[in-house]
């Protein structure tokens, strides 16, 4: 079938474009890091004692919101990430973040992306439990659901199972793993990351502090970390992905930055609500 003019133009923009709103939310993803827990001996003859939710600077109810440009050229889509609330997920306490994606005009005109993704993640060691992605994009959709384990759970033996190692991460909740990292006190940190089809290792080192940064929201003071992206042991090409978290009690996603074969992407914090201070898991 000979394509026309026009349905080339769409169809290239339309690869553009939803690369620009994926590659943004695969930023937010690339933003990790690696608590460091130590696993903690016990005599036998003693009760372990029960796990302490994790210290976070996030507290259910915040809601943040980007505008991602692509090519400094117009904004593409909007990206909005929120801590919708910490429950019981399968009898542990977790947290359930999630992330929406919209294409806006005139990009939308040309594509139409309504993309969410929710991470149900562990609040004692802010591990993935489970990922899920619900495409909507033009008149396709598409729903995945990643049960993760560390080790077989017997309450979820009903599910498909996608073992991973510990530390693992998904695609949203690997930001709030950064924001919970000091990365004053360690400067680099390594992650696996899993997306249900494909794993990436992230390593992620902290570039520069103190730096300002002036976005929609306002004007920030921020720690800049570069993250380096692996697959299969050998490093993305032409991938570059920076993060900046302003130096807040909230450690609060101001901007991401990438360069990728098809562009660079900017996603620049536009609002913000809802925001709590670090607790021990806000108990």
């Amino acid at each position: 079938m000979k394509l026309t003019p026009m349905k080339v133009l769409r169809r290239e923009s339309a690869h553009r474009w939803r690369g620009c709103a994926t590659a943004a939310l695969a930023v937010l993803a690339f933003a990790a890091g690696v608590s460091g827990q130590e696993t903690r001996k016990h005599s036998q003859s003693k009760k372990k004692p029960s796990p302490e939710p994790a210290v976070v600077p996030f507290a259910a109810g915040e809601r943040l919101e980007f505008a991602a440009q692509w090519n400094k050229f117009v904004t593409a889509a909007t990206i909005k990430i929120a801590v919708i609330e910490r429950r019981d997920f399968f009898g542990k306490l977790a947290w359930h973040f999630q992330a929406v994606a919209n294409t806006i005009d005139p990009v939308r005109m040309l594509y139409a992306i309504d993309d969410q993704f929710d991470s149900y993640t562990d609040a004692m060691t802010l591990e993935c439990r489970q990922y899920e992605s619900y495409l909507r994009e033009q008149s396709k959709s598409e729903n995945t659901i990643v049960p993760m384990f560390t080790k077989p759970e017997p309450g979820r033996s009903q599910l498909h199972m996608y073992m991973v190692v510990a530390g693992t991460q998904d695609p949203v909740g690997i930001l709030y793993k950064l924001r919970a990292h000091d990365f004053t006190k360690e400067p680099a940190v390594h992650i696996p990351v899993f997306d249900g089809k494909k794993y990436y290792e992230i390593d992620a080192r902290r570039e520069s502090e103190g730096q300002p940064v002036t976005v929609a929201a306002g004007n920030f003071v921020a720690t800049r970390i570069a993250l380096h992206v692996s697959s299969g042991g050998q490093e993305v090409p032409n991938v570059k992905v920076w993060l900046s978290l302003a130096q807040d009690a909230a450690r609060t996603p101001v901007l991401i930055e990438a360069e990728a074969p098809f562009g660079t992407v900017r996603a620049e914090l536009t609002t913000r609500s809802g925001q709590g201070s670090p607790t021990a898991g806000n108990r």
